[in-house]
């Protein structure tokens, strides 16, 4: 990926908080707590599994930066999310962590000399990744949940 890629990936890796920001901004509790799919979370859950998931994204991509093709397990996010109790959560609080934890993450990639971002880490489901591929798996994930709140 080069850096005028980049770029637009790390504006994009920005964009969520803001954008989840600007789309539940009237939302109801009834609307954070319906629960569309029984295999999915409700958006009070997503956010909370958006805000857990910072700091391991970023756990996971300073172990790529630092260590020799670190294996990274796979969590399980349904065990997360009843550990941590999504379901009870204020969602306000959640977003603000979910957006403190973003701007953690994009100022570790920003810190990052061109030649870290093709590092590689390893994954039981993805196999090897790159921190480039893992800054895009990112945004997907992100594009992934964004779409919950634009047609929930």
């Amino acid at each position: 990926m080069n850096t005028y890629v980049r770029h637009y990936v790390m504006e994009g890796l920005l964009a969520t908080p803001q954008a989840l920001a600007a789309l539940t901004q009237e939302i109801t509790a009834a609307e954070l707590d319906a629960r569309p799919d029984p295999e999915r979370f409700t958006l009070r859950e997503v956010i909370c599994h958006l805000a857990d998931w910072e700091p391991i994204w970023l756990g996971r991509l300073q172990r790529i930066v630092t260590e020799d093709q670190p294996l990274m397990e796979n969590i399980d996010e349904g065990e997360l999310a009843i550990t941590r109790r999504y379901a009870e959560q204020d969602f306000a609080e959640q977003l603000v962590r979910f957006t403190e934890g973003r701007a953690a993450l994009v100022a570790y990639l920003r810190s990052l000399e061109p030649e870290q971002w093709e590092r590689i880490g390893r994954h039981n489901l993805w196999k090897t990744i790159t921190v480039d591929g893992f800054a895009a798996l990112i945004l997907g994930h992100d594009g992934y949940h964004v779409r919950q709140f634009a047609s929930p």
